[in-house]
């Protein structure tokens, strides 16, 4: 073989081997499963402790890799995104998980229920489950369902992103210290190991990032019929009820929008407010980003746009829109090229944008803020449901007629009413969203629940007065008329 030929093939002995690891991982973690289909309450409890103290042992090292990765990040959001958001989700888990594993009472049908007919639901693992975090949540989203996936007594492989090598390497080195391969383990690699990882055979794989990303997860997964549960993102509207307080509500639309430079699947998109509040709900939100955040490119509380990807995709959006000649606010000053290089990517408030430009129908996911003007409550929800249906919806300023009406006339994952994220973050709610924000919801019980098989369990009465064995009788038919009438 001549020495271009080992070039050439060198990629495909790396894929190769790669397939190999990854098969031979799933191989043993599947025996695993075979010797221990149902591990006890202690046992669960005992790996949930592990995953927790992984993460409270190596909290400093945790922000100091992601702080590594984005280039400039405030320790405040790599603590609530990848420290808080998994201990929450841990120590919710160990509390609950044996009141969890009970069986669930269901009464079974008349005339079974009168003659000692017993029904339940037995919860009983999946097997292997596979998580796909994404970059911008780097450690908080591979950890955090862990909760779900280990309460329901499962075991995992773990798939962190690429585009964050220092966080995947940590979370790799961590894990590999507290747990087994054969019981929680860690895979790197680009893009490749990402589309080998999500067509293997497993049990149930949840995958976190971008609508395009998860059409290709879910076609991989489908040739093992493989479920999976998708936590994708969309255009979460902010609505801001007409007469509202402008000043509170434009200190919190700043402070979400820019906190983790606006990267969060649950982060706001842009902001609706009435028409005749319009002008002083931008004027408020200038006030709010200088007193939040002076000399910008120099401020610590901000966080970069780290991806040249997303820094060239959001400058395109912000583009188009002064191509159609909408009103473009670059706070603090700069240019839409600058904007294309400098990972200190500022806020930028688009007025008024037309709904069939970019900025209002691409996910934004950074800094860019349409601000769109509105009339009625009726057009806002007329609108929203036109759209495709978001992770999250926010009002501020309203009265409780008008937060009915918008919970019975708009779809989304979740909603918060007066604050940004606080469904995602209460361990008793599910998370997830609808439509093309995703599929499935897990966290909390839900997450054990989603992570488990729910097996329907029946036993007979104690007195059979319902014996359907041949040869069948006209009383016997009589029966089941009898039955079909009551």
């Amino acid at each position: 073989m001549s020495s271009t030929e080992r070039m050439q093939d060198t990629p495909r002995v790396a894929a190769d081997e790669s397939q190999r690891a990854l098969d031979a991982t799933l191989a043993l973690q599947r025996a695993a499963v075979e010797k221990e289909p149902y591990p006890a309450a202690e046992v669960r409890k005992d790996r949930l402790r592990r995953a927790l103290d992984a993460v409270l042992t190596h909290e400093q090292r945790i922000i100091d890799a992601t702080r590594a990765d984005f280039g400039k990040r405030p320790e405040l959001h790599a603590l609530l995104t990848d420290l808080v958001l998994p201990v929450s989700a841990l120590r919710y888990a160990l509390r609950h998980v044996e009141s969890w594993m009970r069986v669930e009472k269901r009464k079974p049908d008349f005339p079974f229920n009168l003659l000692g007919a017993r029904a339940y639901i037995f919860y009983q693992p999946l097997g292997v489950v596979g998580i796909m975090a994404p970059w911008n949540l780097p450690f908080g989203l591979g950890y955090a369902p862990l909760a779900g996936v280990l309460a329901a007594g499962n075991r995992a492989m773990i798939k962190p992103s690429e585009l964050t090598p220092h966080t995947s390497a940590l979370m790799a080195e961590i894990t590999a210290k507290a747990f087994a391969p054969d019981e929680v383990t860690v895979v790197q690699g680009g893009v490749e190991v990402a589309g080998r990882f999500s067509a293997l055979r497993f049990d149930h794989l949840i995958f976190t990032g971008g609508a395009p990303i998860a059409r290709h997860v879910m076609r991989a997964a489908a040739d093992h019929l493989t479920p999976v549960t998708l936590e994708l993102g969309g255009k979460a509207p902010v609505i801001i009820a007409k007469g509202a307080d402008l000043e509170a509500a434009a200190a919190k639309v700043v402070a979400a929008k820019l906190a983790n430079g606006g990267q969060a699947c649950i982060g706001l998109d842009h902001v609706r407010v009435h028409r005749s509040d319009r002008e002083a709900f931008v004027a408020a939100a200038k006030r709010k980003a200088a007193e939040f955040f002076p000399d910008f490119a120099n401020n610590p509380d901000v966080c970069h746009v780290f991806l040249a990807k997303q820094r060239q995709r959001l400058a395109s959006v912000v583009d188009d829109a002064a191509r159609r000649g909408v009103p473009v606010d670059i706070i603090g000053g700069g240019s839409i090229e600058q904007l294309r290089s400098d990972p200190n990517f500022p806020l930028v408030l688009l007025i008024d944008p037309p709904l069939d430009s970019a900025a209002m129908q691409e996910e934004l996911f950074g800094p860019v803020l349409p601000i769109v003007s509105y009339d009625t409550l009726e057009e806002v929800a007329r609108q929203v449901r036109s759209g495709e249906r978001p992770l999250a919806l926010y009002f501020l300023g309203g009265n409780r007629e008008q937060q009915q009406y918008l919970l019975r006339n708009t779809w989304a994952g979740g909603v918060t009413f007066d604050d940004f994220m606080l469904h995602a973050i209460q361990q008793d709610l599910p998370f997830g969203g609808v439509g093309e924000s995703g599929m499935g919801r897990y966290g909390g019980h839900a997450g054990f629940k989603t992570f488990s098989n729910a097996k329907a369990v029946a036993h007979p009465p104690r007195i059979n007065l319902m014996k359907m064995e041949p040869p069948y009788t006209a009383k016997m038919v009589a029966t089941i008329r009898r039955l079909l009438k009551s």
